[in-house]
């Protein structure tokens, strides 16, 4: 089956055949890495080459336990609750794809746009580091290693033969080894510090807001293919790039400065502004190998290498001027 339509016919028949679901099944851009279904009101049905089954099934068994723990502390914040299969199983593979459901969770988006949301993301990313706190200390976490460790490991790729193009960029090799070598020098005051249980990948388009009294009040968290253990300027990061490359707003040094303040005034923890732009940069290089990996044999976000060499571009040019010199 070739084209969304004959995604859309087996996304249905996954449906009723693993979870007696007939409900039609409505894509939606929601998800790069995966595709992503809305099965009515209730559920989300999410479709991954069959080759990361073992990466499903161990982030589906994260958040399931995740969930529970939220649950046993009658927490507000609700994460995707994984749904199991009439088998009992919370991935299913089937038709080459790995397959999982969760249960639909109320709240809505932040709009990138709106200069007030950037404060509350980090007060609230103060809250959920506590909550992943507490629950790593509960329940064993099986999870990927941590961006300093990603970082250097992806640094030394460079050196490793002959340089492969792989986007369309034509300065491609020359902006990876920039952003590696203003990397090195820094690196290791960040892999001093401390580590805990990190979201990994925290913008607006992962988190819920919702509440008529708070709007700005986290609701939901999603999307937790990214959870590591890392130091918290991981998290705090991802909202300082979302500034950046997408609020479209101004005054960028004294928006991150209110996040860094807000973060600290939650969580009692200041943040060096220097470890805020090296985990940006460092952010953004691992991801360009970790999607260059993926897309050698992955079916899901081809879109994405595209943009893979301007996401760094736009980084580093911001961290490597003003605050971001020695």
């Amino acid at each position: 089956m070739e084209g969304p339509a004959g995604h859309a016919n087996l996304a249905a028949e996954i449906l009723a055949k693993h979870w007696h679901i007939h409900e039609p099944p409505t894509p939606t851009h929601l998800g790069v890495s995966r595709a992503t279904w809305r099965v009515g009101p209730l559920y989300w049905l999410s479709q991954a080459e069959e080759a990361r089954a073992a990466e499903v099934f161990r982030q589906t068994k994260l958040v399931s336990d995740l969930d529970r723990y939220l649950r046993s502390h009658e927490s507000p914040i609700s994460v995707p609750q994984p749904v199991a299969s009439d088998r009992g199983n919370l991935v299913e593979v089937d038709g080459r794809y790995v397959w999982s459901l969760t249960r639909n969770i109320s709240g809505i988006h932040p709009d990138v746009a709106d200069p007030t949301i950037y404060t509350a993301l980090a007060g609230e990313l103060a809250r959920v580091h506590h909550v992943l706190r507490m629950f790593s200390q509960h329940q064993p976490t099986n999870v990927t290693h941590g961006i300093c460790t990603r970082t250097r490991q992806n640094i030394a790729r460079l050196s490793q033969g002959r340089f492969v193009p792989f986007t369309p960029d034509p300065e491609e090799e020359q902006v990876l080894r920039q952003a590696g070598t203003w990397l090195l020098s820094r690196l290791d005051r960040l892999e001093h510090l401390p580590r805990q249980l990190v979201h990994g990948d925290w913008t607006p388009q992962n988190v819920l807001f919702g509440g008529t009294d708070r709007p700005n009040r986290l609701t939901g968290v999603l999307d937790f293919e990214a959870i590591a253990i890392d130091p918290v300027v991981v998290d705090v990061a991802n909202i300082c790039s979302t500034l950046l490359m997408w609020s479209g707003l101004d005054s960028l040094d004294e928006r991150i400065a209110s996040v860094l303040k807000s973060y600290a005034a939650s969580s009692g923890e200041h943040l060096e502004l220097a470890n805020i732009h090296t985990a940006m940069l460092a952010h953004w290089l691992c991801h360009y190998w970790s999607w260059r990996d993926r897309l050698q044999f992955g079916e899901f976000g081809q879109e994405v290498k595209q943009r893979l060499c301007l996401r760094i571009r736009s980084v580093f040019s911001y961290v490597s001027n003003g605050y971001g010199n020695p």
